[in-house]
């Protein structure tokens, strides 16, 4: 693939990041709360972000959480034939349920998360529409049993820790308060969550014309879905443009005993992005980004090689992402999925 040039004025420095770890503490924020954290203006914070959001590098959106509803994330890695790989990552991430597309290095692989509505249409991707395409020579498909560090639990976050607990208590506490009462999501919310989707943190006024609704119950609507963890919030970043230019999925087979400390303690490590235990022949997954192949070698051998209980590790690049959470990859910048079913 072509390399993707990028104009100087994409520039993301010191206070880029700090502004994006704050969105990923809370992702609707408002730009003032923001400042005060900060230390700057808040026409400082707005113009950053749009400047950061309209050059393709940052995305904040909101999306299902698929546990409360029941749903299981699968993993797929797909064997396929070099010339058709392209084709079929692009046909994946053009589904609502698929996200996390990736080409692993080698080009013959696709690696996606699957997060389908039901067993029935699970099956049909993965037993019936997979199988009988031509360019497909294997499929590889694990459940994820448990979460150590995704979007919806301990999520990874950019730079250094440096909020305050008091700061972070601020960021979260001027989001629309949370009453306590666990709900579920109805027919009626499809419009709020089809927004939320395109633009996490769109204004109640938005949302309120998507849905007919008041702004006022909106606001009360959107502190309900979050607060009860239907909906949350996460942030898709072009890690490459954040110094993150190596990635990689570590596939681990380790032993039951060690495998929840192992879990837990890979999800500590400011390189770790997703850390989960899976089905299948390994049994705890982990997804890596690092600044470069070194540092990628020194995670696996020190960080990783210090733990007791891991028989096995398989590390595999990714060449290049299509999708992630929420938004497609197109020339290194991220963009509104076209989704279909």
């Amino acid at each position: 693939m072509d390399a993707v040039s990028y104009d100087r004025s994409e520039h993301v420095d010191a206070l880029d990041e700090r502004i994006i770890h704050c969105l990923q503490v809370a992702g609707r924020a408002p730009f003032a709360v923001i400042s005060e954290v900060l230390g700057v203006s808040e026409q400082t914070v707005s113009r950053r972000y749009r400047r950061l959001h309209g050059a393709g590098l940052i995305r904040v959106v909101g999306l299902v959480n698929p546990v409360p509803m029941g749903q299981t994330a699968w993993g797929v890695r797909l064997r396929c034939r070099p010339s058709a790989t392209l084709e079929i990552a692009r046909a994946l991430a053009r589904r609502d349920d698929v996200s996390w597309v990736s080409i692993a290095a080698g080009g013959t692989e696709v690696i996606c998360v699957l997060r389908a509505r039901s067993d029935a249409d699970r099956n049909a991707l993965m037993l019936d529409q997979l199988p009988r395409t031509a360019q497909v020579h294997g499929i590889d498909a694990f459940a994820y049993l448990h979460v150590f560090r995704a979007s919806t639990t301990n999520d990874w976050r950019l730079g250094e820790r440096f909020l305050s607990d008091q700061d972070t208590a601020r960021l979260v506490a001027a989001q629309p308060a949370y009453d306590g009462r666990l709900d579920s999501l109805s027919p009626e919310d499809e419009a709020l969550v089809q927004v939320l989707g395109s633009d996490g943190r769109a204004s109640y006024a938005r949302l309120a014309a998507a849905t007919g609704w008041s702004e006022g119950r909106v606001a009360r609507r959107l502190a309900q879905l979050i607060g009860a963890g239907l909906i949350y919030l996460d942030v898709d970043l072009v890690m490459p443009r954040l110094g993150m230019t190596t990635s990689a999925l570590l596939s681990l087979s380790v032993e039951p005993a060690h495998l929840a400390a192992i879990g837990e303690a890979m999800a500590r490590h400011d390189q770790v992005v997703f850390v989960g235990a899976t089905t299948g022949r390994s049994n705890l997954g982990v997804n890596v980004v690092c600044r470069s192949a070194d540092e990628l070698y020194r995670f696996v051998t020190a960080d990783l090689g210090s733990q007791t209980g891991v028989s096995h590790v398989e590390t595999t690049l990714i060449a290049t992402t299509l999708k992630q959470a929420g938004s497609a990859l197109e020339d290194g910048r991220l963009a509104l999925p076209v989704s279909r079913r």
